[in-house]
């Protein structure tokens, strides 16, 4: 443990004393789960890589994480699946690039808007990997959409933890804007398009989504306000409850018969899905591809402080 502390919180770091401490007394509070958690992590050769670059990522089940209610065995084994799941479903060279190079890019409207699937970023606690829908011309995120990927009763699963939009008084423009170049399509409905496609990509069964009452904002002494709407933006991809208070979606989404629409809006609809399949298409050939790249550290190569876990 003391090995593992001074890896997370290197000698001259910010309070670096006060927060070994503070781990070391967690851990022992929670000896019983947190042997588990760090021999779950040195098990597994991705975990271990990102581990060695972010050892922060070891902190993760000792705070609020995913949902609310979590205890931190659940909390665990959300990380450590994770990173099982996407080791067994991705290239190596698909998986370092996400996790550790700065994620995987595609530019859509003439370089206008970049499709980003990378760490969860400023909303750690939503999810280990998220869509990003950038403007290139201001620089800003106008959607965040967080998840986990999971092992379910019949394969994969995707856990949904947050949609997040542009803090920016400007941002109401900057979303209409991208809504018109990609021909109706909402920046939270691009990042959505992503997801599809890289859940029908591993295989998932279903993708879980949080609902307003469980999201993980709400664990903490003073709750925060939830202000999406998250089940009225899940059931327009035809969400239904789940036993726990979330909203289960289809990872192949019905199509809507054309003959339901106004024949005079029917070539703008035809245009707003031809974007969300280029979306999907684009998502599902990157995250086929292992483009030439300098080769991955093996695990047993990589920074001495994952041997520290294994000897925890």
């Amino acid at each position: 443990m003391l090995a593992v502390s001074a890896a997370c919180y290197p000698a001259g770091s910010r309070k670096w004393m006060s927060r070994r401490l503070k781990w070391l007394a967690m851990s022992a509070m929670r000896s019983s789960a947190a042997q588990p958690w760090l021999r779950a992590v040195a098990s597994c050769a991705l975990l271990q890589r990102v581990v060695a670059a972010r050892p922060l990522l070891l902190e993760k089940p000792y705070r609020p994480l995913g949902a609310l209610g979590l205890g931190f065995g659940e909390r665990a084994r959300l990380v450590q699946e994770h990173y099982a799941v996407m080791h067994a479903a991705l290239p190596v060279e698909t998986c370092e690039r996400i996790c550790l190079r700065g994620g995987v890019e595609w530019p859509f409207a003439d370089g206008r808007y970049t499709l980003r699937l990378a760490d969860a970023g400023p909303n750690p606690k939503e999810g280990e990997l998220a869509f990003y829908w950038i403007d290139n011309e201001t620089g800003a995120s106008l959607t965040q959409l967080s998840f986990f990927l999971r092992f379910g009763a019949m394969g994969p699963d995707v856990f949904v933890g947050g949609l997040q939009g542009p803090k920016s008084e400007a941002s109401r423009e900057w979303i209409r804007a991208s809504t018109k170049a990609c021909e109706g399509l909402r920046p939270k409905d691009v990042v959505m398009e992503g997801l599809l496609a890289l859940a029908g990509h591993i295989g998932a069964r279903r993708i879980v989504a949080v609902s307003r009452a469980n999201h993980v904002g709400r664990q903490r002494n003073t709750p925060r306000e939830i202000q999406c709407d998250y089940e009225a933006f899940w059931s327009e991809y035809h969400s239904v409850p789940t036993h726990d208070g979330n909203l289960e979606l289809p990872v192949s989404q019905p199509v809507r018969d054309i003959a339901e629409i106004a024949s005079k809006k029917r070539s703008a609809w035809r245009r707003k899905q031809a974007v969300a399949e280029s979306v999907r298409g684009a998502v599902a050939a990157g995250l086929c591809c292992e483009p030439t790249a300098a080769p991955a550290v093996p695990a047993s190569e990589s920074p001495a402080f994952p041997s520290a876990l294994a000897m925890a």
